[in-house]
């Protein structure tokens, strides 16, 4: 399969990929997790295999995978107040400028089909910038940077990674569980699913996530798969989430896959057949 890279240049620090290849097409917002398994990116074995395993083991834990609007992640974040802040602006289309070819949502559903599950990512494009650059200037969170500074939301970013995260960069967020669904370790299958299908639709550089402090001690991190974690280096003030003191996790593609290999061993998955492997990659 040949890829043809190219970038088309958005607003101005912020760039996004938007109608070139790899992303000529929005990505899915409707249909079952395995409908849409084509590997373009990375080794189409190793990520078939765990996509097939990943709905299996939600599937396992009485949870349904499949893809969801933005629209439905926002509506699903407001009937669940009660046990949900507000979303970032980055996933909100009016808000933060997210389009449909630069972000997508999972929804998991239960067996009587009430959404139970969210997670949802990103694609930001940054050759000559970086988080740290667009996170202080809110130009990551907001169509309307300005606007936003003048309403007196920031972000505070300290620590020196942030600096060099750079090039494609996926934000993995909108992490929910409804409480009758924790404890069964939906965060080891979700966050990795986000990422390996972000990396191989967008052949992604780095993967970030912005967790709360008490996630993190809550060990959400480690057991997301998260390589590296830098504790309580991110203060944000966003409308309409209000203020929020959190860390940052990140990794680079190359963590990503090991990890991913990682999981598979210990689950003991056999590899999927030639045939399996040319679906997943057509």
């Amino acid at each position: 399969m040949r890829v043809t890279n190219a970038r088309i240049i958005g607003r101005q620090g912020t760039q996004e990929l938007r109608d070139v290849s790899p992303m000529q097409e929005p990505l899915p917002t409707s249909g079952r997790l395995p409908a849409h398994l084509k590997v373009k990116h990375g080794p189409v074995g190793l990520l078939g295999r765990f996509f097939l395993w990943a709905d299996s083991a939600a599937r396992d834990r009485g949870v349904t995978l499949s893809f969801g609007s933005l629209q439905d992640l926002i509506e699903a974040n407001r009937a669940n107040s009660d046990s949900w802040r507000p979303l970032v602006p980055v996933f909100d289309e009016a808000l933060g400028g997210v389009t449909p070819e630069t972000a997508f949502v999972l929804i998991g559903r239960s067996h009587d089909g009430e959404i139970v599950a969210t997670q949802a990512a990103r694609l930001y494009d940054w050759p000559e910038t970086s988080l740290k650059d667009e996170a202080t200037s809110l130009r990551m969170f907001y169509a309307d940077p300005d606007a936003a500074l003048a309403r007196e939301d920031r972000c505070e970013i300290n620590t020196p990674i942030a600096e060099k995260i750079t090039g494609r960069v996926v934000f993995s967020g909108a992490i929910w569980y409804r409480r009758d669904f924790r404890g069964k370790d939906l965060g080891t299958i979700l966050p990795r699913i986000s990422r390996a299908y972000a990396f191989t639709s967008w052949h992604s550089d780095f993967t970030i996530g912005m967790l709360g402090d008490g996630i993190i001690a809550g060990g959400l991190a480690e057991r997301a798969g998260y390589t590296k974690v830098e504790q309580a280096c991110i203060k944000l003030m966003a409308s309409p989430l209000g203020e929020l003191h959190c860390g940052l996790a990140w990794m680079q593609s190359d963590e990503l896959l090991a990890d991913l290999a990682a999981i598979m061993a210990r689950a003991s998955v056999p590899d999927i057949g030639l045939r399996v492997a040319e679906e997943a990659k057509n």
